[in-house]
C-alpha cells in the first residue's frame, strides 16, 4: 500500500525537562532564629526569667540572698529523605530524552526547602516540651488565639482576615512586651483576597504608602507579610491557621544535609539519587506568637 509523504514525517519529542507550579523557596527560614546545626536526637535551650528590682528601705542591712532561675524547652529532631532511581537502561530507551538526574536534584532541594517551612509552622501552635528532662508538655496557650469570629465590638461572626484581626494580633504582641522589630506575619491565598478588600490596605487616605500594591504585601501594621499555602486549614470548617509572630519565637534546627548519586550494584546497578536531613523547630515563648483563625468560607 503506497503512503501518502505526510505519514512519513517524524514525531520531535522535548530534550529537557521543567518542572511543575510549586513552591521552590524556603519563606521561613530567615524569619526565625537559627538553632544551630543538629547532630543528636534533642536539643535544649535556656531562658532566664525577668525579675523586678528591691527597694532598700534600711541602712547597713545584710545583703539579701538570690539565686538565677530560667526556663528550658527542648527542639526534637526529624529525619528526612526522598530517594529516585533509575533502571540501568532508562537513559538509554529515553532516546534522545535526557535523562532528568540533575532535575531531579534540584526537584529534592525544592521539596526540602517547603519542610523547612513545613516544620516552622508546626512549631507555631504545637505542644512543646519544657523542664529539665523535656517531659513536661507545654500546649499552646488559648489567650494567644484570636477566634474566627472576632470582632472589636458588636455581634461575634465568623470571618476571614479583617483589619481588627491585625489589630488584635499586634495588641497581644505588645501587651507582651514583644519587641516591636522583626515581626512577621504568614497568610494564604484568601487571606491576600481579604485584605484586597481591607480599605485600610488599599486606600491612600489612610496611608501615603499604600500597604498593597500590584496585589501584593510587604511591610504593614508593623509586620513583614509572608505568604505561604502551606498553612493549616481545618477542612470541616473551611478555616485556616493563620500565625502573627516574632522573630525569636522560633528556634529552627537544621543538621546532616546531604544529597548522594550512586550505582547500586545490588539493584543491577540501577543510579539512585537520595537527598536527606535532619530538621527541627519549638518555639520559644508562647507569647511570642499569635494565631489567627480564618474563615475561608465562600
Amino acid at each position: 500500500m503506497s503512503l501518502d509523504i505526510t505519514q512519513f514525517y517524524p514525531t520531535e519529542f522535548e530534550r529537557n525537562w521543567t518542572h511543575v507550579a510549586q513552591q521552590m523557596d524556603c519563606r521561613l527560614r530567615l524569619a526565625v532564629s537559627p538553632g544551630g546545626n543538629l547532630t543528636g536526637k534533642r536539643k535544649s535551650f535556656n531562658l532566664l526569667n525577668d525579675y523586678e528590682m528591691d527597694e532598700v528601705t534600711t541602712r547597713k542591712g545584710d545583703t539579701p540572698e538570690g539565686d538565677t532561675s530560667g526556663e528550658k524547652y527542648w527542639l526534637y529532631a526529624r529525619k528526612f529523605e526522598k530517594v529516585i532511581s533509575f533502571d540501568e537502561d532508562d537513559e538509554r530507551q529515553l532516546g534522545q530524552i535526557v535523562l532528568p538526574d540533575s532535575d531531579e536534584v534540584r526537584n529534592m532541594a525544592m521539596a526540602y526547602n517547603r519542610k523547612v517551612d513545613d516544620i516552622v509552622i508546626s512549631a507555631f501552635d504545637a505542644t512543646r516540651y519544657i523542664g529539665e528532662e523535656g517531659t513536661t508538655t507545654d500546649p499552646f496557650p488559648a489567650g494567644q488565639s484570636i477566634a474566627v469570629d472576632y470582632v472589636p465590638s458588636g455581634t461575634p461572626a465568623n470571618s476571614g482576615l479583617t483589619f481588627g484581626k491585625i489589630r488584635e494580633a499586634a495588641r497581644i504582641l505588645n501587651v507582651n512586651e514583644v519587641p516591636e522589630s522583626e515581626r512577621f506575619f504568614c497568610y494564604g491565598a484568601k487571606q491576600l483576597d481579604n485584605l484586597l478588600a481591607l480599605t485600610e490596605a488599599t486606600s491612600r487616605d489612610f496611608s501615603d504608602l499604600m500597604a498593597l500594591k500590584d496585589g501584593k504585601i510587604s511591610y504593614w501594621m508593623g509586620f513583614t507579610w509572608i505568604p505561604t499555602q502551606r498553612l493549616a486549614r481545618n477542612v470541616a470548617t473551611d478555616v485556616r491557621s493563620c500565625f502573627a509572630w516574632h522573630k525569636s519565637a522560633i528556634k529552627l534546627g537544621e543538621g546532616a544535609r546531604n544529597s548522594y548519586i550512586d550505582v547500586r550494584p545490588d539493584k543491577r546497578h540501577a543510579k539512585q539519587i537520595r537527598s536527606v536531613g535532619r530538621l527541627g523547630a519549638v518555639r520559644s515563648e508562647n507569647e511570642k506568637v499569635v494565631r489567627v483563625y480564618c474563615d475561608e468560607s465562600p
